[in-house]
């Protein structure tokens, strides 16, 4: 039988809002990583991303996303009434950035990229893609009115919102040998970084700015893969505590640094989003929330209960132990949380992000506001 609180969670996730955010805003630009590239990464890198990523919406060709579905970040554009983020360096069909353009790049970090990271487009990096892009879109449409259909003007870069999701792969490294001072030393060092590209963009005249903090990465099984052979670095709920207590003192530097940003910069409108109470408390409660597998990879390769091996990724097939594997999709994504083992299914971030539309996780607080419901079916395309 379905427990009460399922069945009104799934009966507000099936009705649609009248309103949108308390603020309209005319455009988007995001800057991150995996968690809501929508194609920098494969455009960058020249790569078709097909079946069986984005099987759980119809993205045709242009799908660049990690994930079986949706992002986060889509679903919130649809909240906003706007149209999905092309990727920056999405150069084919003639892509609109009228209301927006997304930096987001899968692996990439805030601190500057090594010869040994997965993307070069560190956040300084992006932000100079931005700064780029904005120089660019304004001297055009001063030659070529025609463009304005294409290009934000100038009014909406600085009425535009400013979405933050980056420093996961920052933190990527092995914090069972690390005392809890080194992992804060690192901390500091990944936000000096991120505070200076923060300011770059206030100084472009960015003003209204959004936050994710980061998730609970010692719930995500590729990181229980690497380090979870100790039985004694579980938690209760199967997640790493060293992973998990690192993303705490990350949010909780992280959370401090807006604060002070915001008091430095008293015009600047300043939205923090606590992803990270969202993610542990689905993982806790995911029956409830109509969820059977709140760990286990949906397509990947391996015994449960993580059904991940690093050595092949989702869709891919590879001559493993001596013989030829394949990481198959599971049947059903709506049932899972992880999508690949590390990133999350349409179904996951769908439900985040019916979550952070409640005002709940916000701060500052604007439930008063909220919440806004997300709509049965997106019928957002590029555009």
């Amino acid at each position: 039988m379905i427990e009460l609180k399922t069945l009104i969670l799934l009966t507000l996730l099936t009705l649609s809002f009248t309103d949108s955010f308390p603020v309209q805003y005319p455009a988007v630009f995001n800057f991150g990583d995996s968690n809501s590239d929508t194609g920098e990464l494969v455009a960058g890198r020249g790569v078709l991303l097909g079946l069986p990523y984005g099987r759980a919406y119809n993205f045709g060709k242009l799908n660049g996303r990690i994930s079986d579905g949706r992002l986060i970040v889509d679903f919130l554009m649809d909240a906003l009434g706007l149209p999905f983020l092309n990727p920056y360096l999405n150069a084919i069909g003639v892509p609109s950035f009228k209301n927006g353009c997304n930096f987001a790049a899968a692996g990439c970090t805030v601190l500057p990229a090594t010869g040994l990271s997965i993307c070069p487009y560190s956040l300084q990096i992006q932000v100079a893609q931005f700064r780029r892009f904005k120089a660019l879109a304004l001297e055009l449409q001063s030659e070529s009115k025609e463009l304005h259909r294409y290009l934000p003007s100038e009014d909406y870069f600085s009425k535009g919102l400013y979405m933050f999701d980056i420093g996961q792969n920052d933190l990527g490294g092995d914090f069972d040998s690390m005392s809890s001072h080194q992992v804060l030393d690192m901390i500091q060092t990944i936000l000096a970084e991120y505070e200076v590209g923060v300011k770059v963009l206030y100084e472009e005249g960015a003003r209204n700015f959004w936050v994710h903090n980061m998730r609970a990465v010692g719930c995500i099984a590729s990181a229980i893969f690497a380090f979870g052979s100790d039985q004694s670095s579980f938690d209760e709920l199967g997640c790493l505590k060293s992973h998990n207590q690192a993303a705490k003192l990350f949010n909780q530097q992280l959370h401090e640094l807006w604060r002070k940003l915001k008091s430095q910069y008293s015009d600047a409108n300043v939205t923090y989003t606590n992803i990270f109470a969202i993610h542990l408390d689905f993982i806790a409660n995911h029956s409830r929330y109509g969820f059977k597998q709140p760990i286990m990879a949906c397509c990947g390769y391996g015994a449960p209960p993580l059904n991940y091996d690093s050595r092949i990724s989702c869709g891919q097939t590879k001559v493993l132990d001596g013989r030829s594997v394949t990481a198959k999709a599971c049947n059903d994504g709506a049932e899972y949380v992880s999508w690949d083992g590390t990133h999350l299914t349409d179904a996951a971030n769908r439900f985040i992000s019916s979550q952070i539309l409640t005002g709940k996780y916000i701060d500052p607080l604007f439930s008063d506001k909220m919440p806004f419901l997300l709509k049965p079916e997106c019928k957002n395309q590029y555009v």
